[in-house]
Order: structure tokens, then C-alpha cells, then sequence
């Protein structure tokens, strides 16, 4: 069985096609998307800050800039993407600008803990047997004067989760799993999650307990990863940052023609046959609300002509009316009464969990005593419905 990493088995969840496509086929693609980019340039530069501070080397703020500076431009290609449309290029480097600014104000000269590690890779298994085996990298790893070991992550996202969010996290806590494994006498270990663009800490602290349903919840998604047949594409707000959509049964029209000129984009045969179908559709539904109102001017009209089949040129519709008892349906007024009448009267199994249809028809057929059926039809109202199709009349064409 492969190493699996948080990122595969995130991968999976989100859209199973492009976990085939990447790490079954390993097709790859010089894309990135600027967020991506972005993060791996301010990660490098938190990365130097705390590995010089080991060496008691401490940087200055524009040390650490010039730095950033330096990796954005040696590592710029023009595979890097901007998704959104009102954002530039240099929105984003600015942004990274002010997140090591803003880190660099809380935390320098960095030594309020002892670096053991960064971008640390920690390889274990959530098994005995060592059949589920897990990699992934730690953005840095930290021990207090307490002897609590920190585990963190740095977080270049625009979105500030909530603590239920942390608690509830994989990644970290698959990590606190690597620790545990490396250093059976580490007692306490915490998570903490830096979301830069905010200046805010995430702690969270997991139980053995969790940590153990954890790792049984990991082994169910690699086992149903690895027994996985299909790989069905899954739709999400992700999609946008996908760099598979020329291959994705969902996407691979709108990458074909969205650089298409107008005229062209027009004249495409799948554009065409989308239009020409909503075209129809529209039709189809002003034809429907119109059908709607003439049937109700026919059933209008055989009641105040008391008639049960009208005649047209050559064609003619008959009209059938028909009462049904009806009673409260779920979340309508006095359906609470109405379960606790049946339920009094021992005959709840008799409706089916108040089955409406089962319940006409026990009262319809008299199934029930009188007194029970009298409390029931509290409830009960008669309905008036009507059929009408339309044909040809007999021995006409």
C-alpha cells in the first residue's frame, strides 16, 4: 500500500476524479494558482526567519522582505494563474508583504520557544502493522520551557474559521499522531494554526481518545480509496482552482469555448444545441402555464354547465371529478393533535407512522369505531379534484 499524505486523502474527499488524476495517473501540469504561490513564498520566508534564529542569526524586518522579494521573482512563472478578475498580481504580493510585516511585529526576535524542526517531514502509521502509512511536512515544530511540544501551521488564507473548525481539523492532529510516534515520551502537544492576513492563533488540544478515532476514520478513507472502482468528478467551489479542466466531464466544455471569440463561441454545435434547447424549455413552460389556465376555465365551465364531456372541432375532453379525504401532512396546523389522537387510540401501526393515505382509508372503510373516526375527521377535510385528458370522439378522424 502507498504513503498517503492529509493532502491525498483531502484530495479524494473533494473530488475523486482529480485525486485519479493526479496521484493514480500522475498527470501533471505547470499550473498554480497565485494563492498557492503566494503561500509557499511567505511559508519560505517564516521558514528562514526561524532557521537563522536557530543559528542566533536574527533578521530584521527588511531582511526579511528583501528576502520575500528575492523568492517571488526567482520562482515567478508564467504558469502561476490570477482566478479572480478584480485582483492583480500585485494585490497578492503586497498582500504576502504585510502578513510577514504583521508576523514579524508579534513574534520577533522569535525566540519565545525552541525550534526543533522546520518543514519537518514526519513519516508514521495509524496501524500496529504498519500497513496504513502516512506522510506529511510541519511547518515548524516547537518546545516550550514546559515541555509542551507546538505544532504549527502557518495559513495564507482569506477565510478565518472558527475554534470548532480547529477541534475538528485532520492535518494537524495526523501530525500530533507523527510527534507521538517519533517521541513516545512527549506528554503534551498543542496545535496551532497562524492565519496571518488576520493576526490571529488557533489552538486546539486532542484527547488519545480522538486521536485514536481519528486514525480509524483514516484507515476507513484509505481502505475505501484503495477499493475505489470509479472516480466520479465532485462539483464544488474549488473547481476554480482545479488544473484539470480540459479533463473533467464537467468543465471540459466551458475550458473549450470560454477563449472562443463571440462569433465563434455562437456558432459552436454544443452552445448552439444548449440554446435551442432553453429555447424550447421556455416555450414549453408558457405553453404549460397556458394549458393550466384553459384547463381550469374547462373545469369552471362543467361545473356551472353541470357537464361531464364538452365538444370542440373535432376533438372533445371529458371531465371527471372525483372527493378525497385529506388530513394535516407533516408541519401543517393540527397534525400534532391529530398523532397524539391516533396514538391514544393504540392505532398508530394501522396508518403507517400516519401514513394520510392509510388514515383515509381506515376511516373512508369504517376500519375504525365511530367515536375514534369522529375524533380523527376533527381533522379531516374533503378535498374536490378533477381529471380531464382530451381525444378524439368516437368514429371521428
Amino acid at each position: 500500500m502507498p504513503i498517503y499524505s492529509h493532502s491525498q486523502l483531502s484530495t479524494y474527499e473533494q473530488c475523486p476524479l482529480r485525486y485519479r488524476l493526479s496521484y493514480r495517473d500522475r498527470i501533471k501540469r505547470d499550473t498554480e494558482g497565485i494563492e498557492a504561490f503566494l503561500g509557499s513564498r511567505v511559508h519560505e520566508t517564516l521558514k528562514k526567519a526561524y532557521d537563522d534564529a536557530r543559528l542566533t542569526k536574527v533578521n530584521a524586518l527588511p531582511e526579511l522582505l528583501s528576502y520575500y522579494e528575492t523568492v517571488w521573482e526567482q520562482n515567478w512563472r508564467d504558469g502561476v494563474v490570477v482566478t479572480r478578475k478584480d485582483v492583480t498580481l500585485q494585490h497578492y504580493k503586497a498582500l504576502g508583504k504585510k502578513m510577514i510585516e504583521t508576523y514579524h511585529a508579534r513574534y520577533a526576535p522569535f525566540s519565545s520557544d525552541t525550534t526543533i524542526d522546520t518543514e519537518m517531514r514526519v513519516v508514521f502509521s495509524l496501524d500496529g502493522e504498519g500497513k496504513y502509512q502516512l506522510q506529511g511536512f510541519i511547518d515548524r515544530l516547537s518546545r516550550t520551557g514546559d515541555g509542551v511540544y507546538h505544532i504549527h501551521d502557518y495559513k495564507t488564507s482569506a477565510h478565518l474559521p472558527g475554534q470548532s473548525d480547529a477541534d475538528s481539523d485532520r492535518q494537524l492532529a495526523l501530525y500530533h499522531i507523527g510527534v507521538k510516534k517519533r517521541w513516545p515520551d512527549v506528554q503534551q502537544v498543542r496545535l496551532v494554526w497562524h492565519y496571518l492576513a488576520f493576526d490571529r492563533e488557533l489552538v486546539s488540544v486532542r484527547s488519545d481518545d480522538a486521536l485514536d478515532e481519528l486514525a480509524t476514520g483514516a484507515r476507513k478513507l484509505i481502505d475505501d480509496i484503495e477499493a475505489a472502482a470509479d472516480f466520479p468528478p465532485r462539483e464544488s467551489s474549488l473547481c476554480q482552482w482545479c488544473e484539470y479542466p480540459d479533463l473533467c466531464p464537467n468543465r471540459k466544455h466551458l475550458y473549450m469555448v470560454e477563449s472562443l471569440p463571440v462569433n465563434q463561441y455562437l456558432k459552436e454545435p454544443g452552445v448552439l444545441l444548449v440554446n435551442r434547447y432553453a429555447e424550447l424549455k421556455d416555450k414549453a413552460k408558457d405553453i404549460e402555464t397556458e394549458t393550466d389556465l384553459v384547463r381550469e376555465a374547462i373545469v369552471d365551465y362543467a361545473k356551472r354547465e353541470y357537464v361531464t364531456a364538452i365538444r370542440g372541432s373535432g376533438r372533445q375532453v371529458r371531465i371527471k371529478f372525483d372527493k378525497k379525504l385529506k388530513f394535516p401532512g407533516k408541519n401543517e396546523e393540527g397534525r400534532e393533535h391529530l398523532v397524539n389522537t391516533v396514538i391514544g387510540a393504540g392505532k398508530w401501526m394501522d396508518v403507517s407512522q400516519l401514513d394520510t393515505t392509510a388514515l383515509a382509508h381506515a376511516v373512508e372503510d369504517g376500519l375504525w369505531d365511530k367515536k375514534l373516526i369522529a375524533e380523527v375527521m376533527k381533522h379531516g377535510r374533503t378535498e374536490e379534484s378533477s381529471t380531464v385528458w382530451l381525444s378524439r370522439p368516437k368514429g371521428e378522424e
